[in-house]
């Protein structure tokens, strides 16, 4: 049986998704070649069977061939209407905005800015970050704001003047990083700020740094990025959302192998690829708010939340407050009470043991101040909508679970 031969055209390629399409490719016997605008002229004489793309839209070359080219053809990005309307295998940007922003919304930020680029928006048909973060922050009444460095009227908007790029969208983003600070500073409530890039999320925690502005009590930070490593290298570790690029990888090859098998598959498909892992780090980990009591309670209330013997009236024991100031207290800052943050403390160590480790869940119930299963049950169902254990089966742990 002759192997298939499949080129994978990208202006820039992402490790995860190199290793999704060479596992199925190995499966398959595929003989893969990897073309970039250096190597296109291969495809002249070397022939391919179909053909995997993810391909920047300035990419002129390589969008010209891909005008003209007949192959069975599967997208991990879109191409310009212009060009080609092709099966798409895309990441779901919606569901990733939607799950950073929840992620501040818990953390008590009525203020969001998103930092992407406006051409997401075609390349990703659609389904957007901002889209995802939209649909939350207008249920919560909370103020979203989104900066495109690829789009003039942002730099308008930041009092700077706006030059088409030399080589990217962010080789200016030294001079708006300090202009969007100032901006973003105007306003004394704290400040979450999701950036879709990773370097550019780096380069703006070091100028936030130097103007000795406070992480994240003051503004917090969360970056997209392909390895969450990289959210250990800046001053203040940086909360990390990390896309299952070798899903996307498998699924797009998946894909064109149903058409190199003979299948249809209608130039409008789209599969959305929700899979992702949110590394939670210090940049944004921590409840906040400008009540400067509140904000010394909730310090003591995340040392002790742990013991189960820990609750509202030990809170307002070690202050000499009545519980029903702090309980107003608590209300107006962070909208639930003391109870709620107890439990949400709680159930977030729990999570994240269940998902992390082996241990068995009567030494997670322990460590995390539950009184008993029933609790730990009740609390995981409440947020993730299913239990402990089904939990911890998803993300393949061991079952120690019953020791």
């Amino acid at each position: 049986m002759k192997r298939r031969r499949v080129a994978i055209i990208s202006s820039f390629s992402r490790l995860g998704q190199w290793r999704g399409i060479m596992r199925y490719g190995q499966q398959a016997g595929w003989i893969c070649q990897r073309i970039d605008r250096e190597t296109l002229s291969l495809l002249n004489t070397w022939n391919p069977d179909g053909v995997l793309y993810q391909i920047d839209e300035f990419d002129t070359p390589m969008l010209e061939y891909m005008r003209t080219c007949k192959l069975p053809m599967v997208g991990l990005r879109a191409l310009p209407g212009s060009v080609a309307t092709t099966p798409l295998v895309l990441t779901d940007l919606a569901s990733f905005g939607h799950q950073i922003a929840t992620h501040f919304i818990d953390r008590n930020y009525r203020r969001i800015c998103y930092l992407g680029a406006m051409s997401d928006e075609t390349a990703n048909a659609g389904n957007t970050h901002f889209s995802g973060m939209r649909q939350l922050v207008d249920a919560h009444g909370i103020r979203l704001e989104c900066f495109f460095p690829d789009q003039p009227a942002t730099w308008k908007s930041l009092g700077l003047a706006y030059r088409r790029r030399s080589s990217n969208y962010w080789d200016r983003f030294w001079e708006m990083g300090p202009a969007l600070i100032d901006h973003l500073t105007k306003d004394p409530d704290p400040v979450a700020v999701f950036v879709a890039y990773g370097e550019p999320a780096m380069q703006f925690m070091e100028m936030v740094d130097e103007r000795k502005l406070a992480i994240p009590a003051r503004i917090g930070m969360a970056m997209e990025t392909e390895d969450a490593l990289n959210g250990m290298v800046t001053k203040v570790p940086m909360t990390c959302l990390v896309p299952a690029y070798e899903s996307q990888g498998f699924q797009a090859a998946s894909l064109l192998g149903r058409m190199l098998a003979g299948k249809a598959v209608a130039p409008g498909h789209r599969t959305f690829v929700s899979e992702c892992d949110v590394v939670l780090r210090e940049s944004s980990n921590q409840i906040v708010t400008s009540d400067s009591l509140v904000s010394q309670m909730l310090e003591h209330l995340c040392k002790h939340a742990f013991d189960v013997s820990y609750g509202p009236e030990a809170l307002a024991r070690a202050y000499g407050c009545s519980l029903r100031m702090i309980q107003i207290r608590f209300r107006k800052a962070l909208r639930r009470g003391v109870a709620e943050i107890i439990r949400e403390q709680r159930t977030e160590r729990a999570v994240d043991l269940i998902r992390k480790t082996s241990l068995p869940m009567k030494q997670i119930i322990k460590s995390c101040g539950f009184s008993c299963h029933h609790q730990l049950q009740r609390a995981v169902r409440m947020i993730h909508g299913t239990g402990p254990l089904a939990l911890r089966k998803n993300h393949g742990k061991g079952s120690r679970a019953d020791d």
